[in-house]
């Protein structure tokens, strides 16, 4: 798949999960099923999270989304151990929304450049992105 693909590919699933979110009313977006330990709110985050941490230190630049993000919505974290008030989801929309713009303009022609460590098996910044959009 090339470089331009990959980067549409990326803007059609963003696109997809923003208009799901869309559809979600505010009421439900913190309520968390029996069984499982996350929100909806908290997904969103979590989206935000993981393509900041693994794209923006992958070509030496500074993660875009605010420190408070990183310690609500890493993996393993959960709405019940939150401290402070969670951003709102029109914000999250909209963060979601813009990210995969900042993410193309950082990474462009950069995508077969090795990670400084592998992970999961993946060796390059085109499979790390490949692995989160599945």
């Amino acid at each position: 798949m090339s470089e331009e693909q990959l980067f549409e590919q990326m803007k059609m699933w963003r696109n997809w999960t923003v208009e799901f979110l869309r559809t979600i009313p505010e009421e439900v977006v913190d309520q968390i099923p029996s069984g499982h330990n996350n929100s909806i709110r908290w997904n969103a985050g979590h989206i935000l999270v993981g393509w900041d941490n693994m794209m923006f230190p992958a070509v030496d630049k500074e993660r875009q989304m605010p420190i408070p993000y990183h310690l609500m919505f890493p993996g393993g974290s959960k709405p019940e151990n939150w401290t402070e008030q969670p951003p709102s989801m029109a914000m999250l929309i909209k963060q979601l929304e813009e990210q995969p713009n900042f993410i193309e303009e950082a990474c462009r022609a950069h995508l077969d450049k090795p990670l400084k460590k592998s992970f999961l098996g993946m060796r390059t910044l085109g499979d790390m992105m490949i692995f989160h959009m599945n």
